[in-house]
């Protein structure tokens, strides 16, 4: 019985330390969305579906900010209309992922791609631009 002492003790001080770091971090992260982390420190796991591994702060869940949300919330800002290159310097997403992500978007009713006279590909929400019409801020 003796024996078991030490070990016990430190068991339990271990699981409650790192229970603590756990949810210190987990709830940072879910109370601070536009906290930017250096390049390099962030690492994610390929295998990984809720978590990444951030340097020495512990595990973090992922934030439910895809690529959809992220388009969808800037074309919000910017009033229905946006171009590939809008999405590269607000979302810091690559030219290719913004284009494979428009084109996976264009369905015709929500999303559409319009050409303008200059040759520029402009799509647009027209939900969204029907919100702003409606209103009168447009």
């Amino acid at each position: 019985m003796f024996f078991f002492f030490p070990f016990g003790f430190f068991g339990t001080f271990i699981l409650v330390f790192f229970a603590f770091r756990f949810g210190r971090s987990l709830f940072r992260d879910l109370f601070d969305d536009d906290r930017e982390i250096p390049p390099g420190w962030r690492r994610s796991f390929r295998n990984s579906r809720f978590f990444n591994n951030v340097n020495s702060t512990g595990y973090t869940v992922k934030k439910p900010k895809d690529a959809e949300y992220q388009i969808f919330r800037l074309a919000n800002k910017l009033r229905g209309r946006l171009t590939v290159s809008d999405i590269v310097i607000n979302t810091g997403m690559g030219i290719k992922e913004a284009e494979e992500a428009m084109n996976k978007m264009v369905d015709g009713m929500r999303v559409r791609m319009e050409i303008d006279n200059r040759g520029i590909v402009i799509y647009e929400f027209p939900e969204i631009i029907a919100k702003y019409e409606d209103t009168g801020k447009f």
